[in-house]
Order: C-alpha cells, then sequence, then structure tokens
C-alpha cells in the first residue's frame, strides 16, 4: 500500500515538473528562441544591408529611406508615419516629396520615373527618362532623357501627368532657389538659346539666342532676383561672354571678356567646374574665373636636368605638377550696371576669399615663408577693396587655416584666431579689437591634457540674425560673442555634464554665399530653436537637443546609443537614426516635447535568428595614473567559463566606436571587420591613446598595455592569444609595440610607418606635394621638435630601431600607389625581420592607395588576416 502510494505520489510529482516545465516553454517563448539561435556564418554576410535616412515631408506625414546591399538588391521605402503603412520601391533611387501629395522616384534599370500619389499609392509611369526635378512643390514635374551633358528632350508634366510643354536639344538648366523658375540652354543645329521658365502661372520666354557657340554654368543669385551665365561665342578661340539677367525688368548684360584683356592668347574663361559664376548678394557684382592658356611651349622637358634649390618656396616636384595642371585660376569682378571690371588675385597672392559684402577680398601665397613644418602655413594676408583695386596689409604671419578665419555677413568685418583669442578687423575703421580677452576658457586644443593630434581651433559655425553677434565652440560649449568685443555669452552647459554640443548640419543654409575658400557664413535666428548634436566624451551616449534663448538646451532624444543621421521637417517632427552594436540600425519619428520615440523601421532584423556579441565600456588608468576608456567587444554566443583569444585594435581613440553598429562583410578597406571577429570566437579590444609629446610609440605601448592587462585580469581571455592589429598611424604604433613587448603572439600592421626617419624626409601628395616633415614636428606623430632639435626622440620612436627584440609574427600589407605612406615603409621592415629570422608576411596589392578600393582585394586582405590570427591564436590551418 505505501509502495503503491509513493509510486502515484512520484507519478503526480512527474507530471507536475512536466507541466511546469511545458508552462514555462509556453509562458516563456523568447527562451525557446535564445535557445535555437544559430552561429552567423559567412554564407549569411549577403542578408545584411545598411540603413540609409532619406528625408520627411515638410508636413512630417511621409519618411523615405532605404536600404542598401553588397549585391546591389537595393530597396526605397516610402512610409505613412501616423499609419504605419510603407511602400517597398526596389531599384529606386533618387526619391523626392513633392509637398505631402507625391513621391517621385527613378528606375535607372528601366530609365523610368515613377509619380506615386501618396495618399492613394497610385503611381505613374514616366517612360524614357534619366534625371528629373519636381518644381513648386510639386506641382510641375520635370524630366530629362539624356544623362547630364548631353542634349535632352525637356518635358513638362502637371501633377496629373498631362504634358504641357517639351523642348528640344536642353544642355544645361538651373532651378532657382525656390524652384519656382527654370533657366535652360538648348542647341539646335541653327542656333542657341537660353530661355526662362516661370512656374508660378506657367510661361515660357527666350532670353537670348545665337547662331553659334553655346550657354552653360547657370547660377542664380541667392534671393533668385537675378543669374548670371557664360556664352562661348567661339570654342577656337575660346571668346566668351560673360552674362548677368536681372529678373525684374528682364534685362540683359553681357560682358565681353577677350575685348576686355585684348586678347584670349593670355587668359581665359573655360565651361569647366571651377568656373561657375556667382552674382554677389547685393546683386551689383558677378564674379568668374580665368586662368592662363596653357603653353606646351613652357612645359618641363622630361630629359631636361631638374634644379632644386634651397631657397625654392615650392618644391620642385610641386611647381612641376602645376605646369602640368596648367595656371592657378583668377578672380575676377564685373559690375554689370558700370562696365567696371578687376581682376582680384595673381600669381604673387594666388589664394583669396571675399569679405561678407562681398566688397573686400582677402588674399595670400600659402607659400610666402617657404615650406615650414605644418600642415597649414603662414601667409601675410592683404585686403583689397574691389570698388578701386587699392590694397593693403591687414596681417602678417597669419595661419592659412581656414577654419581661423570668418566672414561677418551683414559687413565687411574679418574675424580671426590669433595669440589664443579671435579677433575683428573693421577695413573701413582699419582697427583690430580682441573680442573674447574676457573670458578665460580655450578657443582650441593645445592646452589639453593628451597632446592633440594637431593644433585646432574649435571654430565658428557662424552668425547670429540680428547681425550683433557671432558665435564661437570651445571644447564643450557654443558661445554667443558681441562684434563689438563688449561681450561673451556661454549658451549651453556641456562642460559641467562632459557633453559636446555643436549645431547640426541640416541647420546650415546651404544658399549662403560662397567666399571663393570654402567657408560660407551661415545666419543662425536664435529667437527661435536651434537643433543641436550632443555627445558625452565620457560615456559616448549621444544625441539630439534643442536649443532656444528661453529654456536653454533641452533634450529632443539623447541615449547610451549611437544617434545620428536626423531629418526635420517644417511642422518640427524629425526622424533619425538609432544603433548600438548589437541592435542593427533603426529608424525613429520623434515630435519636440515628446517624450517617446515611434520605430519606423528595423533594419536587419535577421539578426535575431543568430548569436551575436554586444560592447562594453571599460575605464582603467595607464602607468602615469590617467584614466583610459576602451571598447570591448564580446564574442557572438559568449560562455563566461571559456577563455577567449583576442584582438586589439588601435589608432588614436578607438572607444567611440562603442555603440556602432557594424555589418559583418569582406568588404573592408582595411581588411578589419569587429563583427566578424566577433562572430568567429573572439574578443575585440579598442582602446584610447594618450601622448605625451616626444613619445608617439611609448605613449602607444602604455596604453595599450594597459588595456589588455585590464581584459585579462578580468579572466575573459587567454594571454597567450592576443593579436595586435593597426593601419596608417596605428600600424606605425602595432610596428613600435611589437618591438618593445611579447604580449601579443600575433601582430597585422597595413600601411604602416617603420621608419621615421627616412619618412621625416619623404614627400607625399596630399592634394599637393608636401615634406612629411609636418607629420612629426606638429601633427600625429606629436614629437613636436625636428630632427636635428632633438634626433634621439627620432631614433627612440623608430620601430626599425627595436627590430631586433620582435618574436611577434607579423603580417604586412600596403598598397603599391599609396600616395600617403610609400610602400617600401612596409618593405623596410619586411626585409628585417627577414633578416632576424622573425616570421612575417607582406600583402602589396597593385593600383591600390592607402586603404582598398578594389573589392576583389577588400575581400582579399579581410580573409588573409583572418586565417592570420586564426593560425597563430586558435592554432587553425592556414590555406597558403
Amino acid at each position: 500500500m505505501k509502495v503503491f502510494k509513493r509510486k502515484k505520489i512520484d507519478f503526480v510529482i512527474s507530471s507536475l515538473v512536466l507541466d511546469l516545465f511545458l508552462l514555462v516553454l509556453l509562458a516563456c517563448p523568447i527562451l525557446g528562441q535564445a535557445q535555437q539561435k544559430k552561429p552567423l556564418t559567412e554564407d549569411d554576410y549577403g542578408r545584411w544591408g545598411t540603413l540609409e535616412v532619406k528625408a520627411i515631408s515638410d508636413g512630417g506625414a511621409w519618411a523615405s529611406y532605404a536600404m542598401r546591399y553588397e549585391n546591389h538588391n537595393d530597396t526605397l521605402f516610402v512610409q505613412n508615419i501616423a499609419k504605419n503603412k510603407s511602400y517597398a520601391i526596389p531599384k529606386g533611387t533618387e526619391g523626392r516629396f513633392g509637398g505631402e501629395q507625391l513621391f517621385a522616384f527613378l528606375i535607372p534599370e528601366e530609365s523610368q520615373l515613377k509619380v506615386m500619389q501618396l495618399q492613394t499609392g497610385n503611381i505613374k509611369v514616366y517612360d524614357n527618362v534619366k534625371r528629373y526635378e519636381l518644381a513648386s512643390n510639386g506641382q510641375y514635374i520635370i524630366t530629362f532623357n539624356k544623362g547630364y551633358s548631353e542634349k535632352s528632350l525637356l518635358k513638362i508634366c502637371n501633377q496629373k501627368g498631362i504634358a504641357i510643354d517639351s523642348i528640344l536639344g536642353v544642355t544645361e538648366y538651373a532651378l532657382n532657389v525656390n524652384k519656382d523658375a527654370l533657366i535652360f540652354a538648348s542647341r539646335l543645329r541653327e542656333h542657341s538659346d537660353v530661355g526662362i521658365i516661370y512656374f508660378k502661372q506657367y510661361s515660357r520666354e527666350t532670353i537670348s539666342k545665337e547662331n553659334a557657340g553655346k550657354f552653360a554654368n547657370f547660377v542664380w543669385q541667392h534671393n533668385d532676383k537675378s543669374v548670371a551665365f557664360l556664352n562661348e561665342i567661339d570654342s577656337v578661340s575660346k571668346t566668351t561672354t560673360i552674362n548677368y539677367l536681372r529678373i525684374s525688368d528682364k534685362k540683359l548684360f553681357s560682358f565681353d571678356y577677350s575685348t576686355k584683356v585684348g586678347s584670349t592668347k593670355n587668359m581665359c574663361i573655360g565651361f569647366k567646374n571651377w568656373n561657375q559664376p556667382h552674382v554677389s548678394f547685393d546683386g551689383t557684382k558677378v564674379f568668374f574665373m580665368v586662368a592662363k592658356n596653357k603653353d606646351a611651349d613652357l612645359r618641363n622637358d622630361p630629359k631636361a636636368v631638374e634644379v632644386w634649390k634651397g631657397t625654392d618656396k615650392w618644391l620642385y616636384v610641386d611647381r612641376q605638377r602645376q605646369q602640368e595642371e596648367g595656371d592657378i585660376t583668377k578672380l575676377a569682378v564685373w559690375y554689370p550696371d558700370t562696365g567696371l571690371y578687376l581682376q582680384i588675385n595673381d600669381d604673387d597672392l594666388p589664394q583669396m576669399m571675399l569679405s561678407g559684402q562681398q566688397e573686400y577680398a582677402v588674399s595670400y601665397n600659402k607659400f610666402s615663408y617657404g615650406l615650414k613644418s605644418k600642415y597649414y602655413e603662414e601667409a601675410d594676408f592683404y585686403l583689397t577693396n574691389l570698388k578701386d583695386g587699392s590694397k593693403e596689409l591687414m596681417l602678417k604671419k597669419q595661419s592659412v587655416d581656414p577654419n581661423q578665419m570668418g566672414f561677418d555677413p551683414f559687413s565687411n568685418k574679418i574675424m580671426y584666431y590669433r595669440e589664443s583669442n579671435w579677433w575683428i578687423y573693421d577695413p573701413v575703421a582699419k582697427t583690430h579689437t580682441n573680442l573674447t580677452k574676457k573670458v578665460s576658457t580655450r578657443w582650441d586644443n593645445y592646452n589639453t591634457a593628451d597632446a592633440p593630434h594637431q593644433f585646432w581651433v574649435y571654430g565658428n559655425p557662424g552668425w547670429s540674425s540680428d547681425g550683433k553677434n557671432v558665435l564661437l565652440y570651445d571644447a564643450n560649449d557654443i558661445w554667443q560673442v558681441a562684434t563689438d568685443g563688449s561681450s561673451c555669452e556661454r549658451l549651453t552647459r556641456g562642460r559641467e555634464k562632459n557633453i559636446v554640443y555643436r549645431i547640426t548640419l541640416i541647420e546650415y543654409d546651404w544658399r549662403s554665399q560662397s567666399n571663393y575658400d570654402g567657408r560660407k557664413a551661415t545666419i543662425f535666428d536664435l529667437s527661435k530653436d536651434l537643433l543641436l548634436e550632443a555627445r558625452n566624451t565620457e560615456n559616448w551616449s549621444t544625441g539630439y537637443f534643442i536649443y532656444n534663448a528661453q529654456s536653454g538646451e533641452k533634450p529632443l532624444v539623447y541615449e547610451a546609443s549611437k544617434i545620428d543621421e536626423i531629418r526635420k521637417s517644417k511642422s518640427s517632427s524629425y526622424i533619425f537614426q538609432n544603433q548600438t552594436f548589437n541592435q542593427s540600425p533603426r529608424l525613429e519619428f520623434r515630435k519636440k516635447n515628446e517624450a517617446v520615440s515611434k520605430i519606423l523601421f528595423q533594419s536587419n532584423k535577421q539578426q535575431n535568428e543568430y548569436s551575436f556579441g554586444k560592447s562594453e565600456l571599460l575605464y582603467y588608468s595607464n602607468s602615469k595614473g590617467q584614466t583610459l576608456k576602451a571598447a570591448l567587444f564580446y564574442p557572438a554566443d559568449y560562455n563566461p567559463t571559456k577563455k577567449y583569444p583576442m584582438v586589439v585594435h588601435i589608432y588614436d581613440v578607438m572607444s567611440d566606436e562603442l555603440h556602432q553598429y557594424v555589418n559583418p562583410s569582406f568588404l573592408n578597406r582595411e581588411g578589419f571587420n569587429v563583427t566578424n571577429y566577433t562572430l568567429n570566437g573572439y574578443f575585440v579590444l579598442m582602446p584610447d591613446i594618450i601622448y605625451q609629446m616626444g613619445n608617439p610609440g611609448s605613449s602607444a605601448l602604455d596604453c595599450v598595455s594597459a588595456g589588455v592587462k585590464t581584459v585579462v585580469d578580468k579572466g575573459l581571455v587567454d594571454k597567450h592569444k592576443i593579436g595586435l592589429y593597426g593601419h596608417s598611424f596605428g600600424g606605425y604604433e602595432t610596428n613600435f609595440i611589437i618591438s618593445q613587448t611579447p604580449i601579443f603572439s600575433a601582430a597585422v600592421s597595413g600601411a604602416g610607418i617603420s621608419d621615421i626617419i627616412s619618412m621625416y624626409f619623404n614627400i607625399s601628395r596630399n592634394g599637393y606635394f608636401q615634406a612629411d616633415m609636418w607629420r612629426f614636428e606638429n601633427q600625429q606623430f606629436r614629437i613636436g621638435k625636428s630632427l636635428y632639435e632633438d634626433k634621439e626622440a627620432y631614433l627612440r620612436n623608430s620601430p626599425i630601431m627595436h627590430a631586433e627584440n620582435i618574436r611577434t609574427p607579423l603580417l604586412l600589407w600596403a598598397g603599391k600607389n599609396d600616395r600617403i605612406i610609400p610602400w617600401n615603409q612596409s618593405i623596410t621592415y619586411y626585409l628585417a625581420l627577414r633578416k632576424l629570422g622573425v616570421a612575417t608576411e607582406m600583402l602589396v596589392y597593385p593600383d591600390e592607395d592607402h586603404s582598398l578600393e578594389n573589392s576583389d582585394n577588400q575581400k582579399d586582405l579581410s580573409k588573409r588576416m583572418m586565417a592570420w590570427f586564426d593560425q597563430l591564436l586558435k592554432g587553425e590551418a592556414r590555406q597558403q
């Protein structure tokens, strides 16, 4: 009886346990899913795509985004934000909203334009279309049947798709800023025309007609009140006129440049991209570029002796390059109403910029003091009055860094950075005023705990719309500074929270007037909301804040993730991208003053099927007690009872990669992909490096070793299975570190420097030819002195001088056409290690530069690097 009862009780208990187990499984589907996750292999990489944030409609009702894939099976999406209804458009490109009513896009493979009525989803197809425009908020659809620079048939349809006009032989066009007018050139056999189409009440009229020649390079004034363009009358003699059309009275002015200068042999105007004319802000002037005609007789004889003089301000090879490329272009100005013409700069002062009201030009010669050991040289700056051509010296030995000069858009005052302060020069009063002497903040990175990558001024983002203040950045915050020097006010409070606030790019006015040196003076209305991007340098949280003068900065969205690619509607709605290392980028929507975002789209949902890694931020100290950070990435399906191999990826600051999502892929320009390694059972460490002047190598050694020790002490990795990888400057650091410590069992150095003394005397081409001494004296190598001032520092930090200490097997790779670091730097180390009997291999990719661009080479390098580490850190056989 007792036995029977015991069996019954056992049966009941077993049944209960089974029932409870089944209930747990049913109630916890996540647990079941976790057990079913599978390893992500190379065959799965192709499933991953990249999210691209495109646009939000003006009313904030619709969002557009795309997914791009390595196999080019791309898809464009348009989504109704409120209803979560979306349309997928395979192979769609160049999507644009026409108000809240329509969405247009191209299908290039079919030469089609498709226009969707957003409320119904109905699509109108336009065949034989290569490019298109939307005018008047989508009320008109403009199509072209040929690509750019080809004569096209231009068609204009209304929103219903009904054709209302067509023009044959259109060669070029330009929509005005408000997109309610279009100027175009057409060329048929018998004549060339310039016409304008007005869209408010549709009309078309001819502006100019010529029997020969061609019209091109149309540019509207910023306020649409006028337009300038060129007319090449004779392509043989290069006889060209500059034309200016005033819209209000439809008066056309023409300037015959060849007649003015007396000949086209010495100077010419060409239809090149660099010669877009510009109408001044006030509409009274037209600026255009001129250059000397190339003369074959003046070019270098390849068989002649080259004469390199020690007094040359330009290196011989750069003078040779200049002769091959042609004369330095010069800026000229023409006053249509008076006919006055003036060439602004010349060979002695070839570089120039225009003042805010474009009544003065600042010109200089960046080689006026010879080749100094700085990326940005110093020069004497001269000011030219464009009314009479008079010239005066404004500044002596001023940096040519464009970030150290700004132009007041409301006057002709010129701001510049000097002696740790911002100054402003008034060309009328001829006075220099120190704007920032009343505050003690630093406007540059010079006096920081870490030796900076190179000297950098935090910058001048723009000017206040009241015309009284300039906006300036310090390390963390935005300041408002009176242009008369009377006040300095800090607008944000980032310093106290380790947050860096900057004005986001979507707040910049792309219509701002060019000053011919890349800078545009942007005006901000501080009485309205201003969108700021925020980055916490302590924990790498990111997001966006809305600043207004009454309440300061308030978070729109701010999280422990990477948030970027924001777009804003006119109704103050926002879409943006949000990601972490193990959360694929998703598109989110948020309105101002809302606390929670709405997820519109999650990319790469298939990740839930696979095991994936995670990231963690480490804090630790180097031997000098300085606090350091590193991003640590865990292997997929991490098991805390195991010890794993680890690869350390180094450069400068690397911990800011903490939240970056990286698609698994072999298409890697430097051969390294953190996700690939975590999927392959590796920890990956990305440590920060704090530098001391004069010791780049030992600084890297100290900080990287401290990071490795921190991870080893946590018991996560096998200390005998640690690899090291770096590219470019990271390649140099890799070369040096393995010459000082045996803690790494394998290393890879890409395009790295091995002999800094020979590199000191190298000439690289980075836009123009330049001796690389500046890299060591004033830039990334942070030695801070010339070779002859501190030979010991150069010997101490040169990897080749310590190669006999290396025990770590090293894989080297380089592009044979590297213009920054010669591939013989890798050869030098290869030969040294080969001589010393150290295990080494070198990969040299023909026709590749500093990073690899060819996809086959990218795949090859990625696989070879992984195989190198697998063999040496995991003991896996490697295919030769």
